[in-house]
């Protein structure tokens, strides 16, 4: 084949590995208050899961605590601030034993926050929630600081086509759920007290 000539891969041909969604840095310096338009691979139809739930058929909590029967409760956390210039706030929660943690980081200028769910010091799955305004927040905090045990949702108006969350709190313990378009899921369990720390380190960053 002559050199100056090169094959041009058709879409059927592309099997180029998609990069990973965006990181911290990513969402950090936005030019405008308008959301990024979604990807077209992103899936445009709600998960079954939630189609499910909008339809009345299930119970949204109790459907995703029996896919994950055994949440590794996080009863430790430690928060801390890192930089001066770009400052970021870090608040990292885990196990009793070490097994298994979670990382939350919000970034002090854009308010922007990414969650990152560690099992066994080797494995780490990070989600990172897009560009939330204010209603977005506070209508996943209020829920749970009220501990009904509702659904609380952490999106941002893409809803599922981006990195998304769910929170449910009761007395006693607060489940936590992360979700990725990309077919990626994770889950742990909070002590009231991780909870109520975490809550208040976020509204003081957001």
């Amino acid at each position: 084949m002559p050199q100056d000539e090169k094959l041009t891969p058709t879409p059927s041909d592309d099997f180029t590995i998609p990069s990973r969604k965006r990181r911290l840095d990513d969402v950090t310096h936005f030019g405008s208050d308008e959301p990024s338009a979604a990807p077209e691979s992103l899936p445009k139809v709600a998960p079954w899961v939630l189609q499910h739930y909008f339809d009345g058929e299930i119970d949204l909590i109790k459907e995703l605590v029996g896919r994950f029967p055994q949440l590794p409760v996080m009863s430790l956390i430690t928060l801390r601030e890192v930089g001066v210039k770009n400052k970021r706030g870090v608040a990292s929660m885990s196990t009793q034993d070490g097994a298994a943690g979670l990382i939350a980081e919000v970034d002090g200028r854009s308010r922007a926050v990414q969650f990152t769910f560690v099992l066994s010091s080797m494995l780490a799955l990070r989600f990172c929630p897009g560009k939330l305004t204010d209603m977005d927040r506070n209508q996943w905090l209020d829920p749970i600081r009220r501990e009904t045990g509702d659904p609380a949702f952490l999106w941002e108006q893409t809803r599922w086509e981006n990195d998304y969350l769910i929170g449910a709190a009761q007395k006693n313990f607060t489940n936590l759920f992360a979700f990725s378009p990309n077919h990626i899921e994770a889950a742990a369990r909070l002590t009231p007290e991780v909870t109520r720390k975490l809550l208040d380190w976020l509204q003081f960053f957001w």
